[in-house]
């Protein structure tokens, strides 16, 4: 029972001292609370000794207040805690998985080799924001937050935790491919991992406290057996990209899901987790701007940071918040991940399906189509009437160079096909039969089509066929190419053909002048679609020709379209733009001439 000594306990006959450590001490300190043994004496020797050790700690107390907020020893037990933190819960998962086979193995260590360049890269550029979340959570299990450390410290903390990051990723790598003795490299872990794993859990006592005040605490807590949402996700997200079920760009925005859940409702295991944080986390993604992941001023800031910022600005010039789509996106692979859960028994229910999320907006209401005013513009800027050179083609001058910045919008314009089909095609998908020349869309060669109505052939449009891409095929052909657009590399976290291609286009698209909005790429293939429909092609060969799946009885009992009709479809698109310059035969006609002047 507790005696009338304050701060003084009675454990049987023996009185002990007492103090809670203040909560923002606690890490530095390494304990929640200090107590020492009195004996058994009596209550005024008690009261004595218990008023000098309340001095001893108040002294204690100021000394650590004055000390640097992030310790060396806390910087070395931050390092240490993270990767073994990392490697003992993905080794848990690893211990519950099924067998898998060596492609499994291959792609996992590879996502974790990638894992450690981009790490890398990250720190060579001193981009310490990218370990915020974790250096947060890390700082947070000894008891300090990230808003009590001066700027240094926090940048200090956030480096170490990436450094050991690198190491913590190569380990894993190293693990699929059955070395489990990988060896840190980063000086600062390899100094701490000489000590005993007792050693490094165990806080180091400040050299200043007396020893009654560094008295070992009782045995830390055992941790949960049910691992954290940030311990699974990992695994989750390599599987479903294994499995094909993710690309690697969906993968990398659910990875900022789940960073988000945590900054929101804590990092917890998945249980754990209620409807109510489900809710939660909905109401204040609608809070969000919807430029939070890019704009300058938002950067480091936590989710509740960036809310606050943005409803504290006024309304004229304020981003938009972010979209229904982006919330339901958001929502669609946290119930993934839920789902999969649900299946292992390791939650009850899917906490995150059920949600409104709002009338979005129609496919037709996305993007917009190129007027033929717009057309016209672009047809005729450089790029199409003479550009300076190779890397100035907003630059009028006398160059035409017929390669893939020349040839996909005309494509895209004159077949409604999607950007990265026409990107991937190879030399042998350009075929004839019957007399119809056409694009063969097909899978071969790992090539990427969005579902299974893309499979298709799409005949070449007459205008095509004028502009020289028949010819263009022939020259690649007798240079060795495979592809009809060879200078593409793959590129972004899909590792797409288009990757570049769409940043260079936008980026012309505004240099002359053809800045609307939702004015894109792909408003070519909505540009095809509407011109075919109003020269009354059916909507079941449009659809056909486009790669979409056409609804109602229509779809059942048509089960044939010719060539000849996808030809008559294809050829119905009219631009309204005068392209005749550009025709083989006049290029070839003004070259002849040009020669015979220069000759004469």
């Amino acid at each position: 029972m507790r005696t009338s000594i304050v701060n003084v306990v009675r454990r049987g006959r023996t009185l002990h001292f007492r103090r809670t450590v203040p909560s923002e001490l606690r890490g530095l300190i390494g304990r929640r609370e200090l107590t020492r043994s009195l004996g058994n004496v009596d209550h005024l020797t008690a009261r004595l000794h218990a008023a000098a050790l309340y001095v001893a700690s108040e002294r204690l107390f100021g000394t650590v207040r004055a000390m640097p907020m992030l310790t060396d020893a806390q910087l070395v037990r931050l390092v240490q805690d993270f990767y073994a933190t990392v490697l003992e819960r993905e080794n848990a998962v690893r211990l519950r998985a099924p067998p898998h086979d060596d492609t499994v193995s291959e792609i996992r260590g590879a996502y974790y080799g990638e894992i450690a360049a981009r790490t890398r890269k990250a720190l060579a550029g001193n981009r310490l924001d990218e370990a915020r979340v974790v250096t947060e959570a890390m700082l947070k299990k000894q008891g300090v937050t990230c808003t009590d450390l001066t700027p240094d410290d926090w940048q200090r903390a956030r480096q170490a935790v990436m450094r050991a990051g690198i190491d913590a990723a190569e380990a894993l790598q190293a693990r699929y491919t059955g070395d489990f003795n990988h060896e840190p490299r980063d000086k600062l872990l390899r100094e701490t991992l000489t000590a005993s794993l007792a050693d490094q859990t165990s806080p180091a006592p400040i050299a200043s406290v007396p020893a009654a005040m560094t008295e070992a605490m009782t045995a830390r807590p055992r941790p949960a057996t049910a691992l954290l949402l940030s311990a699974v996700t990992e695994p989750f997200i390599t599987d479903q990209v294994a499995s094909g079920a993710w690309e690697r760009q969906t993968a990398a925005q659910a990875r900022a899901t789940f960073r988000l859940l945590i900054d929101v409702c804590g990092d917890l295991p998945l249980r754990d987790y209620s409807r109510q944080d489900a809710g939660r986390f909905k109401e204040q993604l609608q809070r969000l701007p919807s430029d939070y992941g890019k704009a300058a001023a938002y950067r480091a800031l936590s989710v509740a940071q960036i809310i606050a910022r943005y409803e504290g600005q006024g309304t004229p010039g304020r981003t938009s918040p972010i979209t229904a789509k982006t919330i339901k996106r958001h929502f669609s692979a946290l119930s993934a991940l839920w789902t999969a859960a649900e299946a292992k028994g390791d939650v009850d229910a899917n906490i995150f399906v059920g949600f409104r999320f709002g009338a979005g907006k129609r496919a037709v209401e996305e993007r917009d189509l190129w007027e033929t005013t717009e057309l016209a513009t672009l047809f005729a800027s450089p790029v199409w009437s003479g550009c300076a050179s190779d890397t100035r083609r907003a630059e009028p001058g006398s160059l035409i160079l017929r390669d893939e910045k020349f040839w996909l919008p005309l494509i895209a314009v004159f077949s409604g096909m999607r950007q990265e089909e026409i990107c991937q095609l190879g030399l042998d998908d350009v075929r004839q039969v019957e007399g119809v020349w056409f694009f063969d869309l097909n899978t071969r060669d790992g090539r990427m089509l969005k579902n299974a109505t893309a499979v298709r052939r799409v005949p070449i449009h007459d205008q095509l066929v004028r502009l020289g891409l028949l010819g263009q095929v022939t020259q690649l052909r007798g240079r060795g190419e495979t592809r009809l657009f060879p200078q593409l590399k793959p590129g972004g976290a899909d590792r797409r053909l288009g990757h570049a291609f769409t940043k260079w286009f936008t980026r012309y698209r505004r240099q002359v002048g053809l800045n609307r909005a939702k004015l894109v790429f792909h408003s070519f293939r909505h540009t095809a679609t509407t011109l075919m429909h109003e020269a009354d092609v059916q909507a079941a060969i449009i659809d056909r020709v486009t790669g979409h799946t056409t609804p109602g009885e229509t779809a059942r009992y048509t089960k044939r379209t010719t060539l000849r009709q996808l030809q008559t479809a294809i050829n119905a698109i009219n631009i309204g733009v005068d392209l005749s310059h550009l025709y083989q035969e006049v290029v070839a006609a003004n070259s002849k001439a040009s020669t015979r002047n220069s000759e004469a």
